[in-house]
Formats: C-alpha cells, structure tokens, sequence
C-alpha cells in the first residue's frame, strides 16, 4: 500500500483529536473503518502510530517521527491548494521607504518571505504620497512616519502595522555651545534657528510648533529643506534640527531632549486586497528588528534606553 495524503490526514485527526472515535467523527469515517485504516498505515510504516488506552490514544515515537513529517507535507500541500486557487502572485512585489535602515529590514523580509519575487523600490519621499501610492495598487508595501499626537488619517482599505517608536532627538553641530550636554531641555533651545522637513513632506512643523509651544516658545524656523542641504546647515552652525536617534554622520552630534516631547511611530502599510497581504506581519516583524538593531549600534540611543527604556509602539490612536 502507497502512504497517500488521505492517509495522513486520518493520523494527524487522530493524533488531534487523541481518540479514535473523535477522529472518526471529525473525518466522517465510522470507528471501525478508521480503525482498520490506521492499522494498514502502521503495517506499512513499521509499527504502531498510537499506544490505545480508555481513555484515548498516545503517540508513540514512531508516530510522533510521522506526525512530523505528515504536518509538514501536508502544509504544502494546502499552501498549493490555496495559491492555485488564488492564482499564481504578482512577479514583483514594490515597496516604497523613506530611510535605508526600513528598507534593509522590509528586503530582508521579502526575501525571506518571497525569495523569487523580484523587488522594485520607489523614491517617494512624501509621507502621503507613499499613503497614495498604497492605496491605489501602484505600491504593494510602504514604510512611512508618524509624529505620536499627529497621527495619519489612514483610509480604511489601508491596514497598518506598527513596527517602532523612537524619540526625536537634537541634531546639532559637534562644536556647537550645547554639544558638551548629555540631555537638553527644549526650552533652552527657544533662541535656536531650527530647520525642518519641507512642508509637503510630513507633519513635523505641526508637531514641532506644538512642543515648542508647551515649552513656551515659538520656534525660529529658517529653513525647510531635505536631507543632503539639511545636513551641511547644521555641520556648519548654521542650524539645529530634530532627527531619528540613528544619525551618525561626521562633524554633528545627536542629543536627547529632556521627558522626549517629540515621538515618532513607524508604520508598515499595504492595502486589504494586496495580493502579499498574508505576509503583512511577517514583514513587520523583519522591519521592525532591523530597526531596533539600527538603534542599538548608536552610542548616544544606547545610553538613553538603558536610563529610560525603549519607548513602546503602542496603539495608534483611532481616527
């Protein structure tokens, strides 16, 4: 007798269940007849599946090494089922990531995931414009950004996965007045030029504008440009900026700020009908430990989490 996956699925119901009769229920089989198909199958194999007792039946080591086996053929074969069923995934999977650290965690991912998928980037830097993207098929996954208390308006096709949270901290020049301090108050920074994202970009002038504005100052906002001006600026004094704990580029130094009044959630997204929806919480985990390793390998965070913890993503509020 040939082992067929009928034969399989009668000892994974039986090992389930831990009782003949149950099994037989379950399977739509009369007792006796699973019975004397179970007993050709152990003929076939070897030996006895189950150890059979009054109150039920025990896998014995032979049927524990089966049941192993017969699991996973048979997830493969209902994972083929399913995807024929389905029809056959997309070739590309596209993502759309505003910073490298979430782009290696989301690739990692894939690839783990999706192994034969080719994955196509897209350079949108935009925070709703990625959102967009999203929403209208063009992106499969996207990483975007939100300040905590200025959350997204997300459409409700939109399902979105937290995967970190983090403080913003001060980016400044390494020869700047404060750069010497391990923690600064906000408030201490009322006189500053600061530089923000553009605009269009995120919501960070509206975050930005209300701590100030609970520290008791308005912010002196000169400039409002990306990353490669931005950068320059503040190297040269010319500036200071708030920035993910990650920077480490020569020539500034990152400070935190004291009570961390600026948060920012990160927030893996992809559409309820995307054909890679399932994956959705696989990917995030990926995404997220990338992030949170990111995070570990800067000095300046590592000693701010070891005084204060690191910060929980917690739920999004609902909108």
């Amino acid at each position: 007798m040939e082992i067929e996956t009928r034969h399989l699925r009668l000892v994974k119901a039986v090992a389930d269940e831990g009782s003949i009769t149950r099994a037989a229920s379950v399977l739509g089989m009369t007792q006796p007849a699973l019975t004397r198909q179970l007993r050709r199958v152990e003929d076939n194999l070897g030996g006895p599946l189950f150890e059979r007792s009054r109150t039920g039946v025990a896998q014995t080591p032979l049927g524990r090494l089966v049941l192993g086996r017969a699991n996973a053929v048979l997830s493969v074969i209902d994972s083929l089922r399913t995807d024929v069923a389905d029809g056959p995934l997309p070739a590309q999977v596209r993502i759309g990531v505003r910073f490298g650290n979430a782009l290696v965690g989301l690739m990692r991912g894939l690839r783990s995931t999706l192994p034969s998928t080719e994955i196509v980037t897209d350079s949108e830097t935009r925070i709703d414009g990625l959102i967009d993207l999203v929403n209208s098929g063009r992106l499969d996954f996207a990483v975007i950004h939100e300040f905590v208390g200025h959350e997204i308006r997300l459409d409700s096709r939109l399902i979105a996965r937290p995967v970190g949270c983090e403080p913003a901290f001060v980016l400044m020049a390494v020869d700047h007045p404060l750069s010497g301090r391990d923690e600064l108050e906000l408030a201490e920074l009322a006189a500053e030029r600061w530089l923000l994202s553009p605009l269009d970009m995120d919501r960070e002038a509206d975050c930005m504008t209300r701590i100030c504005y609970e520290a008791g100052f308005s912010p002196k906002i000169s400039h409002y440009l990306g990353d490669g001006l931005a950068v320059e600026l503040i190297r040269a004094g010319e500036a200071i900026a708030l920035s993910t704990p990650t920077n480490r580029d020569s020539g500034m130094v990152i400070k935190p700020l004291v009570g961390s009044p600026m948060r920012v959630r990160r927030l893996l997204l992809t559409g309820q009908d995307n054909p890679f929806v399932e994956h959705l919480d696989k990917l995030a985990r990926f995404t997220a430990d990338v992030l949170t390793e990111t995070l570990e390998r800067q000095p300046t965070y590592s000693a701010w989490r070891a005084r204060y913890g690191a910060l929980p993503s917690g739920p999004r509020f609902p909108l």
